[in-house]
């Protein structure tokens, strides 16, 4: 089996990768699906200016590689 990580984003977006899981989906394809925790992240200040805003902020275990997905 190929094992995929993938960081976790509350339930509104995990629950059908969830789901999927819990249905043997993943296993059905060779996949052996482990989620691991996103970190919070709390802003401290407010723009609009959407360039001011990090893309990748709080998914730094993708940027470490730790994960594979992260939700973009």
């Amino acid at each position: 089996m190929k094992k995929v990580v993938s960081e976790t984003s509350g339930a509104v977006f995990s629950l059908p990768w969830f789901v999927a899981k819990d249905e043997g989906f993943f296993a059905e394809e060779g996949i052996d699906m482990e989620f691991v925790e996103s970190i919070a992240v709390k802003v401290d200040e407010h723009t609009a200016n959407p360039e001011d805003i990090d893309p990748i902020l709080g998914h730094t275990p993708f940027e470490d590689q730790k994960v594979a997905i992260y939700r973009a």
